[in-house]
């Protein structure tokens, strides 16, 4: 078998069968293998894949570079080195990149001379359920001020979203935009139609989430939206609030967390992206360990 860029199809909703039998077997940890990032983002970054003798390939094209992706299921080396074929004839400048540790050991065994980098900025932060839902010790006081600072200002009600309340969330995030000036911003305007795109396919992607209202007006004033991505995990995708309500966003984590508190032991909240003033949030919050993220560069792949 030769593998052939035209091997891979568009990823739609109708193959979330598909993505999801294959990941029950083979439980993920980064969330470049959530199928609801890959259709929510579609719009900016088009993912592909294809299906080969039971094993899942994708690959992400990005202003018209293209990174392909090791296979996901039992191992084959054969596969392996067809996609890394493929990668060093078809990718972009970053032709490949790797989620999962065992790649990148059988990449350094098997193709020493091809160097391996850390994608720092897109090593995911996991952090125990139980101490984002409880916040104890000295290391969370500073955090413990600003929610009880907050508590001083405001009273709060906590409710998970159900479809019922999703035009109401939909005006939310509208709103919300428009007070971030996201039209401004690439990033934040993509990130809102991939926003809009879980709200619209809610049930279809099964999402799941939390809603803060603050009273007398008891209008939305944050939500967090996440789903079960592995046995032991929930993966937080958007998390939004007003932050006229300083410290809205410490409450909706924490609300978020003892949501989830029995049910998970881990929570991601996904990458920094390289962002310092994102980084230094995530840190504050003292994450117990990232899925780290590597790629390798088309001009240096030795076959």
């Amino acid at each position: 078998m030769t593998l052939s860029e035209t091997d891979y199809q568009p990823i739609t909703l109708k193959d979330k069968p598909t993505f999801d039998k294959i990941f029950a077997q083979y439980p993920q940890l980064h969330s470049e293998y959530s199928f609801m990032n890959m259709v929510c983002w579609e719009h900016y970054a088009p993912y592909s894949f294809t299906v080969q003798d039971g094993r899942l390939l994708t690959a992400c094209t990005v202003e018209g570079e293209t990174t392909y992706r090791a296979p996901v299921g039992a191992p084959s080396p054969e596969l392996f080195e067809e996609v890394l074929a493929l990668a060093k004839e078809c990718g972009g400048k970053m032709a490949m990149d790797f989620y999962n540790e065992a790649d990148v050991r059988y990449l350094k065994e098997v193709h020493p001379e091809t160097p391996v980098y850390t994608n720092r900025g897109f090593s995911e932060y996991y952090y125990r359920t139980s101490e984002l839902a409880e916040l104890k010790g000295r290391k969370y006081l500073n955090i413990r001020g600003q929610i009880n600072r907050f508590n001083a200002e405001y009273t709060h009600t906590t409710k998970r979203i159900t479809t019922e309340d999703l035009p109401e969330v939909r005006d939310m995030i509208e709103a919300w935009s428009i007070s971030k000036h996201c039209e401004a911003n690439l990033i934040m305007k993509e990130e809102l139609t991939a926003v809009l795109f879980a709200l619209e396919h809610w049930e279809e992607l099964g999402c799941q989430g939390l809603m803060i209202r603050i009273p007398p007006e008891g209008d939305i004033a944050a939500i967090s939206v996440w789903e079960n991505f592995n046995p032991t995990t929930a993966l937080v995708h958007f998390e939004k609030g007003f932050v006229k309500y300083k410290g809205i966003y410490k409450i909706i984590n924490q609300e978020t967390a003892k949501c989830l508190q029995g049910k998970y032991e881990w929570i991601n909240r996904e990458s920094d992206m390289d962002v310092p003033g994102l980084r230094e949030a995530k840190m504050r919050y003292h994450p117990d360990h990232c899925a780290k993220a590597w790629y390798i560069k088309k001009k240096e792949i030795v076959l």
